[in-house]
């Protein structure tokens, strides 16, 4: 009984990191069986904590093991979305601070973070009114999951604004690049807001991408199907492999393409394919969390470049970059500076 004693002071908190209680939940025996039974029994003003306890720990079965920094900080994410103080209107979430860019870190992460906030979601809706910003800097992606299940895939120096409306909203604004893998719901149309436009979906797969700073935009549907609301409030559907794109004269285009060319960024691969230096430049400089200066920009800014980058670091980037065009470089820090020899 020396054992039992030690739990009666226990919160579900401390259920839910006891293992010998996880393993009575995902892998009973006759042992177990007898002894939590008889504990409950015993305890009955423990009956409720040890049933929240238990929904918590079904809610989600992860593994526990070492992970990565691209694999935990979603979790994290996701855990003070939810903490954050309701009484405020609007809470910036900066997904990558500064100072982990500079030391690499291996945690163990339990898995009571993220079934703690699958529990709470269910019990604890977020009140209206709010909103929330993802916020992810240059040389980090990040991938979020939305209340209502949406997952989200953000690339480097992007934001996500999440509105919470009333009960029938499903709305974010963007600026930047993100993948959405939208939870299907007929009745709750979920809605994507950029500058130029808005994108209207009731669960599908697609990828857009709308850079404040850039002239052009652009929508890829990898399937589902999608509505392209223009701001002159032309209505345009879109269909699997189709890309509708928004050039620099603000008139927009579709056509067919391979999804997987455009969407393989959150895979961490990055694909050029005969792009001019003066748009190469903003990608990369995003990927790699860098600044690029070229002395000599206006004289090969419209240079054109084919390439795929991989596990490559910046300096490898640079010198696939040279087989095209002769030029040399310098690194000090997240400063490059490239010299063309033209």
């Amino acid at each position: 009984m020396k054992r039992e004693s030690n739990y009666n002071n226990f919160g579900y908190e401390d259920f839910v990191e006891d293992e010998k209680f996880r393993n009575w939940i995902f892998s009973p025996d006759e042992e177990s069986q007898f002894f939590w039974e008889t504990f409950i029994k015993n305890n009955p003003n423990k009956k409720g904590t040890v049933q929240i306890a238990r929904e918590i720990v079904e809610s989600i079965h992860l593994e526990e093991k070492p992970i990565s920094r691209e694999e935990y900080i979603p979790s994290l994410t996701i855990l003070k979305h939810k903490i954050i103080k309701q009484n405020k209107p609007e809470k910036n979430i900066y997904l990558f601070p500064n100072w982990w860019n500079k030391i690499a870190v291996i945690l163990l992460i339990p898995f009571i973070t993220i079934s703690i906030y699958f529990y709470f979601s269910r019990q604890n809706p977020v009140q209206e009114g709010q909103k929330t910003q993802y916020i992810v800097p240059p040389g980090q992606k990040s991938n979020v999951i939305l209340a209502d299940g949406t997952s989200v895939w953000l690339n480097s120096g992007s934001t996500l604004t999440y509105f919470i409306g009333n009960k029938l909203d499903r709305k974010v604004h963007l600026e930047g690049e993100a993948f959405f893998d939208v939870t299907k719901d007929k009745k709750r149309p979920f809605l994507v807001e950029t500058d130029k436009y808005t994108v209207k979906v009731y669960g599908t797969s697609f990828n857009v991408r709308a850079f404040k700073e850039q002239v052009t935009s652009e929508i890829i549907l990898e399937e589902g199907a999608v509505s392209v609301i223009t701001g002159k409030n032309e209505e345009i559907k879109l269909k699997p492999n189709q890309r509708f794109y928004i050039n620099e004269e603000n008139k927009y285009q579709v056509s067919h393409i391979d999804p997987e060319y455009y969407t393989c960024w959150k895979d961490n691969i990055l694909r050029v394919n005969n792009e001019e230096l003066q748009h190469l430049i903003v990608r990369l400089e995003r990927w790699y969390g860098v600044s690029i200066s070229i002395p000599n920009f206006e004289k090969v800014k419209n240079l054109r470049y084919t390439l795929t980058i991989k596990t490559e670091s910046c300096r490898e980037m640079l010198e696939l970059m040279r087989l095209v065009t002769p030029f040399t470089y310098t690194i000090k820090g997240e400063n490059i500076t490239i010299n063309y020899d033209i």
